[in-house]
């Protein structure tokens, strides 16, 4: 995704807390940043499908949405067949009709276009400010909006939350300069307009590794990784150069980090400020809700991070997504692992897609999905069991290959085999290819195996996760256009893949 912020430092509003309110720009300074503007579309347009950018967005200081040929440009960019999303930071103060004239008339996509819209109470009332939002959504273009967390404005900031359509999300940003802390009934009040307010009052520390996905140009042509960090020369980039920022201290900075968070909560383009807003979440659990990594003595960490599980607290209890593992781990292991959250999921595809589960779910989690389902729907179970044959094939193989078996089974059947090698010794490729052709070929033809380092686990052919997330959304009625699921692993692929294609 890129970021372009042009020369221009003007606005139309004059707010007193805001310096570009105060400095006017001459025609000649105008004409610069159009020329800058434009330069910038014709050098997007001819590299944006080669360099592998999908996304623009403009950050202008002051208001760039006055001037025509932003509309123009943002047109352009997105009649692009590879470009998904473009958009800009606005207070709406432009002519509506007049400004999708021009995005239309130079091939604009509506579908394509999200604004991130700031209310400004010295300049508008919230009526004519939610009016605004009302009527630029109806185009079908995505629109946020938000205002500065002033606890003055509080009544004020409830009558636009009130006003905006629901389905608007109404961000709060966290007001600098206050000179003390937020009290707790203020800190509430925010949470109740914004459930992820408390990311703004949570610390950042920067990291950037977590940077990848964006780049911040300038009108001048200098880059920087966000609006905050320094700025470097291309080369530097490409050889590695760290932020020099301490912490990510605005939305710009941390919200359009790569992580899990931004994607679950925001989309593939989170900078947008426009929620996903999922019916259902699928996450795999070691590698991506805590990290794969060994600490301490060589041993695995099992901390969630606390930003994860206020993500996923958020999603569950305010939005009334429902959260499904996608594990390989069998279901006994991932609730060990996972106790601090298990209470916000609903079930989960687990032993790597040979156990299918649902459970738990209240009538009241189901108020946002489309299709009401029935009760007898609530509680659903499925086993892609294998022939007992295979138990017996692969028992005397133990002492010759070197590994332990383990087998798994729910109700007598045995779901899945773990081959284990102990003291950390792998498994590769040709040693597992040895094993199954121990099988006989009609048995070889009903199972599958996959190696996680030392084990190698054997299960169903039709045991994968995303069979296991297309059952669950079948029971439940969800379209997989209403999903997000996140994995590191190959056997994360298919799914992931299964919604892309979807």
């Amino acid at each position: 995704m890129i970021l372009y912020r042009g020369c221009l430092k003007s606005c139309n509003y004059n707010c007193s807390y805001c310096p570009f309110s105060k400095h006017g720009m001459s025609v000649k300074e105008l004409e610069k940043d159009k020329k800058q503007w434009f330069a910038f579309i014709e050098s997007l347009q001819k590299q944006a499908e080669k360099t592998d950018i999908r996304a623009m967005m403009v950050t202008p200081y002051g208001e760039a949405l006055i001037h025509p040929w932003y509309w123009e440009g943002l047109a352009k960019i997105s009649g692009l067949s590879w470009i998904e999303a473009v958009g800009a930071q606005t207070n709406l103060g432009f002519p509506i009709s007049k400004s999708f004239d021009i995005f239309e008339k130079c091939g604009g996509k509506h579908k394509k276009l999200c604004l991130w819209a700031t209310f400004h109470p010295e300049m508008t009332t919230a009526r004519e400010f939610a009016y605004k939002c009302r009527k630029i959504a109806a185009k079908g273009v995505k629109i946020s909006a938000g205002a500065v967390g002033e606890p003055k404005n509080l009544k004020l900031l409830r009558q636009l939350r009130w006003e905006l359509p629901k389905e608007i999300y109404f961000w709060i940003n966290k007001m600098e300069g206050m000179k003390r802390s937020y009290t707790d009934d203020e800190i509430q009040a925010f949470l109740d307009m914004d459930p992820y307010f408390y990311r703004e009052l949570q610390p950042h520390p920067s990291d950037a590794e977590e940077c990848t996905g964006r780049l911040f140009i300038e009108g001048d042509g200098r880059l920087r990784l966000c609006n905050i960090s320094p700025a470097f020369q291309t080369e530097t980039k490409s050889n590695g150069r760290l932020c020099s920022r301490k912490r990510c201290s605005c939305y710009l900075a941390y919200g359009g980090r790569k992580n899990l968070v931004n994607q679950m909560l925001f989309g593939p383009w989170p900078l947008f400020r426009i929620p996903r807003r999922p019916k259902a979440v699928f996450l795999d659990i070691v590698g991506t809700l805590y990290p794969n990594r060994k600490e301490h003595a060589g041993c695995y960490t099992r901390e969630i991070s606390q930003e994860i599980q206020d993500a996923l607290s958020v999603l569950a209890v305010k939005e009334k997504t429902l959260l499904f593992f996608a594990t390989t781990l069998p279901y006994e292991d991932a609730r060990k692992r996972c106790r601090p959250i298990w209470h916000l999921f609903s079930g989960g595809i687990f032993a790597g897609g040979a156990h299918i589960l649902v459970y738990g779910i209240s009538m009241n989690s189901m108020i946002n999905m489309i299709d009401m389902i029935d009760m007898h729907s609530v509680q659903k179970e499925y086993i892609y069991d294998m022939d007992e044959v295979v138990v017996k094939k692969l028992e005397p193989l133990q002492r010759m290959f070197h590994f332990r078996m383990l087998v798994y089974r729910k109700r007598r059947r045995c779901y899945k085999i773990t081959l284990f090698r102990a003291h950390g010794k792998s498994w590769n490729g040709e040693e597992a290819e040895a094993i199954m052709a121990y099988l006989p070929q009609s048995l070889r033809n009903q199972v599958r195996y996959f190696i996680e380092e030392s084990c190698m686990q054997v299960l169903s052919v039709e045991a994968d996760k995303a069979n296991g997330m297309q059952m669950i959304c079948e029971w439940l009625h969800i379209p997989v256009s209403d999903i997000f699921a996140a994995g590191d692993s190959r056997e994360d692929l298919k799914m992931m893949q299964f919604i892309k294609e979807s």
